[in-house]
This record gives C-alpha cells, sequence and structure tokens, in this order.
C-alpha cells in the first residue's frame, strides 16, 4: 500500500470511529469497546504510515500531497520532524485505545459513551492533521479543534466542581495566550502572503519576516507547552481529565506544540541564536520549577503534572540549545543538530514513559478510588504488574539507566557540556541538579502507593484488567526498546537537524553496535564521550548475581515494633507522603510562596481578561438583539401590510427570515458562556484580520 494511502486510511479510521458509534448511543459499553476498536486501528495504520515513509526522511527527503475537498483544499507535507510526532501519537493512541474500554467503566455514571469515543478521535485525528498540514491556515484550523475538543474531554467528570474550574481556567488561558497570539501571526502573514495558497509553510519560508513572530510563536506554543510563566493552568487541567486522556494531553498535546515551534521558528523563520538562547533558558527554568513544584505534591495526577512542566524544560533546553548552535554555523551547526535531537529524544521518552504513568495512575484510581499518595500502600503485593510496569516508567523518567529516560538526558547533558557555551553549559549542569530531585519525587511516589503494607484503602484492592495491562505493557517495553537500543530512535531524531544545517553528521555521531559516541571535532571542548547500554546491564548483572550467591535469601523473622508500652497502632508508623523532603521543602519555602504569590496574580489576571471579553460578548450580543429585533418588527410590518408586492415579498423575505433566526440564535448564545467566550475570540481574531489587510 502506498504511503499516502495508509495515511489516507488513517484518517478514514477515526472518522468511522466516529460513525460507528451514532448508533450505539444508548449502550455505554458497546460504544466505547467499539468505538476503541476503530481508533486502534486507526493508530496501528498511523504507525505502518510512520514506517513506510522513513526510509525518505532519513535520507532527508518529505513526501507531499493535497486533499482536494471540493470546497477547499488541504496540503500536506510529512518530513522527519512530522513523523517523530507521528510515531508518538501512533504509539500512545495504540496503547490508550486498548486501555481505554475497561477504564472508561470506572466513567459510566457519566452515559454519553458515544459522544466520548466522537471528542476522543477527533482530538486525536487534529492532532495527526497538526503535524502533517503544510498550510498555515489549516494548522490554525487544527489547533483550535484540539483545543475546543481537548478541553470538552478535560471537563468530562463535570459533577465535580474543581474540575469545572480547571476546564474554564484552561479553556480561557489556550484562547487567550495560544490561539489568539496564532490567530494574529495568521492575520499578519496573510497580510504579506494575500492568498490562502501563500499561507503554505514553503511560501511562507520564502517572505522575510520580523521578529514579532518568534515573540508570537514563542507565547503561542510556549502557553500549550506549559512553559513557565504560562504553565499555571496545567497543573490543575492534566489531573482533571480522565487518566487515559490526562495520557494524551502530557504526552502527545503539549508535545505538538513543540513541533509547531520548530516549525515555524527554524523551517519558516529560519534560525536564530538569540531565539534559541531564549528557549534554552526558559526550558532550563521550567525542568527547575515544574520538577521542585512536583516534590511537594501528595494528590498522585498532580505530581504527575508538575513533572510534565518539568520535563517539558528538559525539551525545549535541548531544542533551544539546538537552535542557537545550529544558528552559529559552521563546525557549531553539526553539533546543533545533535543537541536538537537530544531534545526530540526526550520528547519522545517523555510521551513513552508520562503516558505509562498517567495510565498506572488511573489504574491505582481504578481499583482505590484515590489519588492521595498518603492514605495509599502495599500495592506491589495486590497490583504486582501494574507496579512493574510504574517502576519502569518511574526509574525512566528518573534518568535512570537503562531505561530510555537516561539516553535522552544523557544526550542532552552531552549537547550542553561539549558545547563549550558558557551559559548553555550552566543550563546542563542545571538540569543535571534538578534530575536527582525528580529521582527523589518518583522514591515517594512508588514507595508511598506500592511499597509496605496495605490500608484500609487498598487492602481490598485487584490487579486491573489484562486489556489495560497489555496498554501499559506496551508503553513499558517501548521504555526498554528505545532505552537499550538507541539506534532504533536515533538516525530518525537527527533527520530534521539534517534538513536545517545540510550537514552530514556521521563523524559526529555514531550508534554502531548498540554504543553511541558522540564527537565535538572542530568545537572548543572538542570532547568526546560514549555510553553502553548492554555493557552497564551486564556490570549490573554480574553484581546482582555476585550479591544474590554472597547473601542467599533467608527466612525473614518478623518481630513486633517496641513501642515502650504504648498502644500504637502499626500502620500509624508508615511515612507518609506529606512528611517526605520536609527540611529541604522547608529551606526553598520562599520559592514556593513566590510561586503561590505568582500563580494568584495569574488566575486573576485570567479571571479579569475572562470577565473582559464575556462583558464585550454581553454587550455585543445586546445591540445585535436590538438590531434583530427591529429587523424583525420591520419584517412582519411588511409581511402583514404588503402581501401584494411579490416580487419585493420575494427579496425581501429570505432576509427578514435570516434576521429572525440570528436575533433567536444570539439569544440561545447568550445563555451559553463557553460558546459565548470562542465567539469573542474568534470576532476579535476576525478584527485583527481585517485591520492586517488594511
Amino acid at each position: 500500500m502506498k504511503m499516502k494511502e495508509l495515511f489516507t486510511l488513517t484518517v478514514i479510521l477515526y472518522l468511522i470511529s466516529i460513525l460507528a458509534v451514532l448508533p450505539l448511543r444508548k449502550n455505554y459499553r458497546a460504544s466505547i469497546t467499539v468505538g476503541h476498536v476503530f481508533t486502534g486501528l486507526a493508530s496501528l495504520s498511523l504507525l505502518a504510515f510512520t514506517v513506510s515513509v522513513l526510509p525518505e526522511a532519513l535520507k532527508g527527503k518529505a513526501i507531499e500531497f493535497t486533499y482536494d475537498l471540493g470546497v477547499a483544499k488541504i496540503p500536506f507535507h510529512v518530513d522527519g520532524l512530522s513523523l517523530i510526532l507521528c510515531l508518538v501519537l501512533g504509539s500512545l493512541g495504540l496503547a490508550t485505545s486498548i486501555y481505554s474500554p475497561k477504564y472508561m467503566e470506572f466513567y459510566e455514571r457519566f452515559g454519553r459513551g458515544w459522544l466520548y469515543v466522537v471528542l476522543y478521535s477527533t482530538f486525536v485525528l487534529s492532532m495527526v492533521l497538526i503535524v502533517t498540514t503544510s498550510n498555515f491556515l489549516w494548522f490554525v484550523f487544527f489547533w483550535e479543534v484540539m483545543t475546543f475538543t481537548s478541553y470538552l474531554l478535560m471537563v468530562w467528570e463535570n459533577d465535580e466542581e474543581y474540575v469545572r474550574k480547571a476546564g474554564w481556567k484552561y479553556f480561557v488561558t489556550m484562547h487567550v495566550a495560544s490561539t489568539l497570539p496564532l490567530i494574529v501571526a495568521l492575520a499578519l502573514l496573510y497580510a504579506k502572503a494575500g492568498s490562502i495558497e501563500g499561507l503554505n509553510f514553503d511560501n511562507l519560508s520564502k517572505l522575510h519576516l520580523g521578529p514579532i513572530y518568534y515573540l508570537l510563536f514563542l507565547v503561542g506554543f510556549g502557553s500549550k507547552a506549559g512553559v513557565v510563566p504560562l504553565h499555571f493552568w496545567l497543573p490543575d487541567a492534566h489531573p482533571a481529565a480522565p487518566s487515559n486522556v490526562s495520557a494524551l494531553l502530557s504526552g502527545a498535546m503539549i508535545k505538538v506544540a513543540v513541533y509547531g515551534l520548530i516549525r515555524t521558528t527554524c523551517f519558516i523563520l529560519g534560525l536564530n541564536e538569540t531565539f534559541g538562547y531564549i528557549v534554552a533558558i526558559l526550558g532550563t527554568v521550567t525542568l527547575t520549577v515544574g520538577t521542585l513544584y512536583a516534590l511537594k505534591q501528595t494528590d498522585a495526577k498532580r505530581l504527575l503534572a508538575y513533572h510534565s512542566v518539568g520535563q517539558m524544560g528538559y525539551i525545549w533546553l535541548g531544542v533551544g540549545a539546538g537552535i542557537a548552535l545550529m544558528a552559529k554555523g559552521g563546525s557549531y551547526a553539526a553539533f546543533g543538530a545533535i543537541a536538537m535531537a537530544a531534545g526530540l529524544y526526550h520528547l519522545v521518552n517523555h510521551a513513552i514513559f508520562k503516558g505509562l504513568l498517567f495510565l498506572s495512575a488511573g489504574s491505582v484510581l481504578y481499583r482505590t478510588h484515590t489519588r492521595e499518595l498518603n492514605v495509599l500502600g502495599g500495592l506491589a503485593k495486590l497490583m504486582p504488574l501494574t507496579a512493574l510496569f510504574t517502576f519502569i516508567a518511574a526509574m525512566s523518567i528518573a534518568g535512570e539507566p537503562p531505561f530510555n529516560g537516561f539516553m535522552s538526558k544523557w544526550m542532552i547533558y552531552q549537547g550542553t557540556f561539549l558545547s563549550g557555551d558558557g551559559l548553555l553549559v550552566f543550563c546542563g549542569v542545571m538540569a543535571l541538579f534538578i534530575s536527582a530531585a525528580t529521582l527523589a519525587s518518583f522514591v515517594k511516589f512508588y514507595t508511598t502507593a506500592f511499597g509496605g503494607v496495605p490500608t484500609k484503602v487498598t487492602e481490598n484492592a485487584e490487579e486491573v484488567p489484562s486489556s489495560m495491562l497489555v496498554g501499559k505493557g506496551f508503553l513499558a517495553a517501548l521504555c526498554l526498546l528505545f532505552g537499550l537500543i538507541p539506534s532504533s530512535i536515533i538516525p530518525l531524531l537527527l533527520a530534521p537537524g539534517k534538513v536545517l544545517t545540510g550537514t552530514d553528521l556521521s563523524g559526529w555521531i555514531s550508534t554502531k553496535y548498540w554504543l553511541v559516541t558522540i564527537k565535538a571535532p572542530g568545537m572548543p571542548s572538542g570532547g568526546e564521550t560514549y555510553f553502553n547500554p548492554w555493557l552497564l546491564v551486564g556490570v549490573l548483572g554480574v553484581l546482582a548475581g555476585a550479591m544474590l550467591v554472597s547473601y542467599p535469601n533467608r527466612p525473614k523473622k518478623v518481630v513486633k515494633v517496641w513501642t515502650t508500652g504504648e498502644p500504637v497502632r502499626m500502620e500509624h508508623y508508615k511515612l507518609k507522603a506529606m512528611h517526605y523532603y520536609g527540611p529541604f521543602e522547608e529551606y526553598i519555602h520562599g520559592l514556593y510562596h513566590s510561586g503561590d504569590v505568582l500563580s494568584e496574580w495569574g488566575s486573576g489576571v485570567c479571571s479579569a481578561v475572562a470577565g473582559g471579553y464575556l462583558t464585550l460578548g454581553k454587550t455585543l450580543l445586546r445591540w445585535a438583539d436590538k438590531v434583530g429585533r427591529g429587523i424583525t418588527s420591520a419584517g412582519r410590518w411588511y409581511v402583514e401590510n404588503g402581501k401584494e408586492v411579490y416580487l419585493d415579498e420575494a427579496v425581501a423575505s429570505p432576509f427578514v427570515q435570516l434576521a429572525k433566526g440570528l436575533a433567536i440564535g444570539l439569544e440561545e448564545l447568550s445563555l451559553n458562556y463557553n460558546l459565548l467566550l470562542a465567539v469573542a475570540v474568534a470576532v476579535l481574531g476576525l478584527i485583527l484580520l481585517i485591520l492586517a489587510g488594511w
């Protein structure tokens, strides 16, 4: 099957998943199961498409095709950068499609299984189209579809007040800080391009565009990625969603923002050294703030959400270092391509292990009905496979070898240390230090939930259904694959840098025989470094075997803790999540306090902006309602008194009916604040578009 046909099959399968559940609207479980059968097939088709295009991408080539819909044409351009995101969406989409049918039984009380499948399929499909379309107008259109469907999925558990508040914060923030800058950029670009076809990426790359576009794209994509200081929506939004949706939000959606940043600022605007440093610095601040805030969390999903912020910082650091070094040119360019590949490596890895962590948190919630680490414990004995998969994901995100997180972090460190650039070296040192805080955070996460003895909350828990385990096992296998065999993914990750720099990287990086070697010839450091994950596994295996021989397994002798005669129950001896790292949290209390103040200020600004949009929308609606009522009254008078003037009636009647319908629609719209805000943002974007045209 040809490459375009495979992509078309992917799109068709997602559309079939929507159509297939419509006759099953009254059967919740059947609609969920049937819908995810087709989304799973669509994910397999997307992975097959990725494999089929891979040989072309490794040569630095892209495939292009166009869908002619009659009323519009949608052009597509698929290169190495697009394939990296297709790999993420296909892998994570397959895992969540296998996992979701059983997990969504947890939300059966809400009904509307068919609607969930429609939103889920539209959400994933919109992300696939974002990373493959080659026209900025369609890019922004699919971007808004992604934002709106993700919001509706996020507030699925709408009977909880915190869910509604988190969803509202996300909705407002995304439309003000993400969609609006992209609409402004679209308006300015259309004014320069002069036509929709002129908004194709190839045409835009030939225009001379000013620094304002770097700022618009930095804000628009940075807010969606959860980069500090525009991260305040993420710790509330990701935990509010169902865990399978959280896996897609954290594992895929915020990665699409990184794709958008690279596609626009590197391939369209062109490499800029200053911009690269700004991205790297923002990444360093983000990985520091996100990880330190995760350290103090006791809600499992909120802890993971803050780590999404922190890990995005690592990705931005690698990408930013790559942009800055490639923009310098010369010998720096090739090394910059490796640094960008390191950031993209962590993008893929984070999608996998963070998706697995959210699915594991969902499994714990599925069996215990709580996310609070303070009351969990002993789940390793009751849910052994979930415990194993969670351990793999926890070690991966902490950057422990031989798991995939170590390889990408190691490449980020080498990409900064060997650069010889003082600022980038400092950023790399900060990243290395914060990785220890990540490990400390997941020691707390794993030991409090899975270690020790079962508590009253967990004593009746059991392993989740096999389909949920299969979905998690698939992602756990990828954590091991990309950690033990980095050559399976690194060549694809180098493709974007090769295209941007036009250099041969064979003398700079090698993945032969599972040994990853990075060289820096001509660089100020002139260094060389290498790592072999299989050698490490062998050494650790020998040490583990020696310890087992030296210390044979002996029967454990159980003794009671001496309580000096006090009647203290054994469960009270358990170290709870809130007790971990207390002295350290006190030491950096100033950071937490300032962050809380900024968060409150940001929430206040968000509320004020939302209130302003609502006030503007209501005012416009009142005036439109008055005008509509006046037109309707005039139309009624005409109908009643001018029946014999048939020609005039034939001309005016359609306008009268339109005015009546408009008045009714505006009246209904005034009662729906979410839709009202969307309309207000669209109207503002249209005004900006008209002004840009003038």
